[in-house]
């Protein structure tokens, strides 16, 4: 019946992708996530003195001060689990606080009731640490080729590319609550999604039909839809691959991919989307493994302090989360020590 419904709420949206006069908003049409606040109760009920529902730092405040400096490091880090079911070690370094989340591959979904056992089991065992708190569980379903969700009663979505055909941010919009409101459901509160790198020349680019386009204000645009269908959904989206990784045809999964584009260039091209992000409140985006050597000869976007202070957070004004591409990956383990990436 759910699918049934989101199915006959996209065909409404799609019929009338602009609101007209006294028309309902999309958020207005379409079913609301149902969210638990369990995991917000557990960690207001544990403390003592109760802090104020008006200063939701105080919050954050107090639970980062009972935490070791073990547990400190552990949050700031999102793993992998093997298989479809939770290990004796897993489960040990969750319930003891020691994990910040868990991003799930295709490796770790059989179908729907499996998923929801798994995540749900994820989050019991985040709670039972004292301080409790929710895990973030995380996933990679941008649409197309990039989708960890694939078994058979799940929603099928074409990659991105595809949708910014319509170029209607209406259209991009609905998608975007549809495809995060069914990972909701199967117990993901995070999506490493929307993709906003520019689509380059079709020999020079790895991201393809990844991303929503080349023209960096339709992108942006469109992209900006998408977090806010995401955000709609009850899902946080994760803008990515900052500064972009359009300009290469170098697999960062492999090798070290080199930009020679200067700041000047990727701040009147590649950065117009994630600017455009950034204003409209994006809480976290996800850096690139790419050498950008105009603006660092030594050091790739993710570990680089001259683009992600200088540039993503002092230049452009980003205040949310920084986090980075998988850091096991060849462009980083080839070409630098584990001690080295952790440092930076």
């Amino acid at each position: 019946m759910y699918r049934v419904c989101i199915f006959l709420a996209l065909i409404l949206s799609l019929i009338s992708c602009r609101t007209q006069p006294g028309e309902t908003s999309l958020k207005e049409r379409l079913p609301q996530p149902q969210v638990s606040g369990e995991g917000v109760k557990a960690v207001i009920s544990d403390y003592p003195v109760q802090p104020s529902v008006d200063k939701p730092e105080e919050l954050l405040d107090q639970y980062i001060s009972r935490l070791s400096l073990r547990q400190k490091i552990g949050q700031k880090f999102i793993t992998w689990i093997p298989g479809t079911v939770i290990s004796a070690e897993a489960e040990r370094l969750i319930s003891e606080g020691y994990i910040g989340g868990v991003i799930l591959y295709d490796y770790n979904i059989a179908d729907s009731l499996q998923l929801k056992t798994l995540t749900a089991a994820l989050q019991d065992y985040a709670r039972r640490n004292k301080p409790a708190m929710d895990l973030w569980i995380g996933i990679d379903q941008e649409g197309g080729r990039v989708r960890r969700i694939q078994f058979k009663n799940s929603t099928s979505f074409s990659a991105p590319h595809f949708w910014a055909k319509y170029e209607d941010p209406r259209y991009i919009e609905a998608a975007a609550y549809i495809l995060n409101r069914e990972i909701l459901e199967l117990g993901c509160n995070l999506n490493f999604a929307p993709v906003l790198d520019l689509y380059g020349n079709d020999d020079r680019t790895i991201i393809g039909d990844r991303s929503l386009g080349s023209d960096s204000s339709i992108v942006g645009q469109l992209g900006t839809s998408y977090l806010k269908g995401a955000k709609d959904a009850g899902i946080i989206p994760v803008a990515k691959h900052f500064p972009g990784h359009g300009l290469t045809m170098v697999d960062s999964h492999f090798e070290l991919p080199v930009v020679a584009a200067t700041e000047e260039y990727l701040i009147n091209n590649d950065l117009v989307p994630f600017k455009m992000a950034i204003e409209s409140g994006v809480d976290m985006i996800m850096t690139a493994h790419v050498l950008y050597k105009e603006i660092d000869p030594v050091y790739p976007a993710t570990l680089s302090r001259a683009i992600l202070t200088g540039l993503l957070r002092e230049r452009m004004g980003f205040e949310g989360v920084i986090i980075s591409d998988q850091i096991s990956m060849g462009a980083l383990t080839n070409n630098f020590s584990i001690r080295e990436i952790i440092k930076n």
